[in-house]
Parts: C-alpha cells; sequence; structure tokens
C-alpha cells in the first residue's frame, strides 16, 4: 500500500513576526484563506486514502494540529507529537518503522506541508511515478530547474541518466550567490524540494546500515514510554545530511507543476497578487508612490511612501522592516530575539 508522511513540525522562523513559536508557518493563511497545512492535505485528496496519511509535528501543536486533522477524518494514531524538534530523520525514521511494522509492502511519500503546488494533477501524476520507480529499489528525490540564483535552497547535482530519471551525483549545500549563478547555467544541478518517495524495507535497511543507533533507537519506541524515554537519544539531524549524501541508492525525479517552497517572505512574492508598481499590500496597506514593496497588516493601518524592495510586516506586538535580498536573514533576527528579552515576541 501507499503511504504519505506530512512534516509539520518547523516553526518557520524566516515568516516572523507572523510565525511564532505557538503560531508556526503551517497554522498561517499564506496562499490562501486556508492554513497552509490544509492546503498540503488537499493537494493529495485521492492519492491515498487518509488513513494512510501521517502526521509529523511538536507536541507543542497537539491541539492545533487536531483540530486541522479533524476536518479530514485523519486518525489521531496517526499523528506523531514530537517531544522536542529533531530535524527531519527523526520523525521520518519513526513513522516508516511504525508503518513497516503492519505493511512489510508499504511505498512511502515525504512531503513538508509548507510547499506551494500550482498544477494539482502534474503533482499527483509525479509522485506516482515516483512510487513506480521505488520498485527498483531507489530512494527518490523530487528536484526542480531553477529558475533563479536561489541562496535559500540546497542543490542536487544529477548524475548517469535514465528514462525519466537521474542518479544522484551529489547533494549540495545553500550556496553563496556566486555558486548559485553558476547553478543556473549548469543543468545538472536542479533545487533540493525535499520531497522523498521510497520502499520502507529500502529505507530502514539504509538507516541499519548508515545510522545504526537511530535504527536501534527508533526499534524501542513503541509507545508514549518509550517516546519520553527514548526520543531525547535520537539525533538532530536531517535525512539529507543522515542518510540521502551516503546511499548509494540516491536517484533524482525531476518535477515540473508550479512548485514553491514558502520559506522566506520573497516567496509570497511568487504567489501573490501585485498591483502596477509590483507591490503587494495586505490588510490595512495604503501606498504612494513605492516600487516592489510587501506590505503586510494584521491589524493598524501601514501608510508608505515612495518605498523600493522593502518588506513590511506588521502585527500587534511586533513589526518588521527588511530590504527584500535580506529576507533569508530574518531567521538569524529570531535567533537574536531568543537571546534577549523578547519572550512575548518569539
Amino acid at each position: 500500500m501507499n503511504y504519505i508522511i506530512i512534516l509539520a513540525g518547523g516553526i518557520g522562523s524566516r515568516f516572523w513576526p507572523l510565525s511564532r513559536q505557538m503560531q508556526p508557518k503551517q497554522f498561517l493563511n499564506l496562499c490562501s484563506s486556508k492554513p497552509m497545512i490544509d492546503e498540503c492535505l488537499e493537494n493529495i485528496s485521492g492519492l491515498v486514502g487518509l488513513d494512510k496519511v501521517y502526521v509529523a509535528t511538536n507536541s507543542l501543536h497537539g491541539k492545533k494540529i487536531g483540530q486541522c486533522l479533524n476536518k479530514f477524518a485523519i486518525p489521531r494514531e496517526n499523528i506523531l507529537l514530537e517531544p522536542q524538534g529533531k530535524n527531519t530523520l527523526a520523525p521520518i525514521a519513526l513513522l516508516t518503522q511504525r508503518i513497516y511494522s503492519h505493511d512489510k509492502k508499504a511505498k512511502i511519500i515525504i512531503l513538508p506541508c509548507d510547499h506551494f503546488v500550482a498544477d494539482k494533477g502534474r503533482f499527483i501524476k509525479k509522485l506516482k511515478r515516483g512510487l513506480k520507480l521505488t520498485d527498483n529499489g531507489y530512494i527518490l528525490t523530487l528536484g526542480f530547474t531553477p529558475k533563479r540564483p536561489e541562496t535559500g535552497y540546497g542543490y542536487i547535482k544529477a548524475g548517469l541518466g535514465r528514462r525519466d530519471y537521474y542518479l544522484v551525483d551529489k547533494f549540495v549545500e545553500k550556496p553563496d550567490i556566486k555558486t548559485a549563478r553558476r547553478y543556473l547555467k549548469d543543468k545538472r544541478y536542479y533545487w533540493n524540494a525535499g520531497i522523498f518517495i521510497f520502499r520502507a524495507d529500502a529505507f530502514l535497511d539504509e538507516l541499519k546500515v548508515i545510522k545504526p543507533q537511530v535504527y536501534r533507537i527508533i526499534a524501542n519506541i513503541k509507545n508514549e514510554n518509550g517516546m519520553r524515554r527514548y526520543w531525547k537519544g535520537l539525533p538532530n539531524i536531517s535525512i539529507d545530511y543522515a542518510i540521502m549524501e551516503k546511499t548509494k541508492k540516491a536517484a533524482l525525479l525531476p518535477a515540473d507543476y508550479g512548485w514553491i517552497d514558502l520559506g522566506s517572505w520573497q516567496a509570497i512574492e511568487e504567489i501573490a497578487k501585485k498591483d502596477r508598481s509590483g507591490n503587494i499590500l495586505r490588510g490595512r496597506c495604503l501606498d504612494l508612490g513605492s516600487r516592489n514593496i510587501l506590505s503586510w497588516s494584521d491589524d493598524r493601518l501601514v501608510a508608505t511612501v515612495g518605498l523600493k524592495d522593502i518588506i513590511i510586516v506588521d502585527t500587534k506586538d511586533a513589526l518588521l522592516v527588511c530590504a527584500k535580498d535580506k529576507a533569508q536573514e530574518v531567521k538569524k533576527l529570531v535567533c537574536r530575539l531568543k537571546q534577549g528579552n523578547y519572550e512575548r515576541q518569539i
């Protein structure tokens, strides 16, 4: 059978001050009038039964995620509440083991919940193709042709080509702008979407060899007592670093269905409606003569005059004013907030 694991455990600090610890971006209405977790679940409707959908999130958000998933009739036992955030390897490994324990032929799709999908039909078609390719034992990752020199994404370099996919040559960290420009010209490089497709047994076999300690720990987590006892021993590491960069089974499946990773305020530009001057004005905003600005207000009137390439986000207790080309650094700003006396604003 086919299964989907949705990763909904991040905070989305690059969307501060709208995104907070208790209201992370998966619960925000960034793409439409619906929270992003709802958008994600609607995008996969019809691909698998709802009883085959699993969701991993932080235990802090258990109540909120439960309310969202009730609308989709996803079983409560399919929700993994992580005691502490451990990046992506830990929840993927544990849920894969849980699924495999009752279905030895399981095929699994890993999806972050913070992606925008423009063409649902092509999205579903590509996932189905990926599921088919797992018959060859591959651990697949989806890659997208770069449209600009992007320093906020990781990259995948394609190796030997097959019919409609490639073996992975290597995974590449988020580059500087000079390197990103070079990748844009080199057709072998793809954006890493963080979407994975594999047979449960193939993934667990690789985990056992590459990360045997993780394999042993997840084997001991069978209930809530096991979670409390063993979860803290799992490493804080992504599936990319832990498995994908080391496995010989990695394959790249190129995809093009209007994918956007909603990782920072800059990403809103790709989906939001703009005025004639390229401005995006959300909420109570009034502008005179500005160009290419994003102005977002929860409540108060935000008035702007003659600005260019600026992001402004106003909430009840915090205001962000940021140059567009520095949007990725909002995450660093949140780290500074944590170091200072700003608990209410985090």
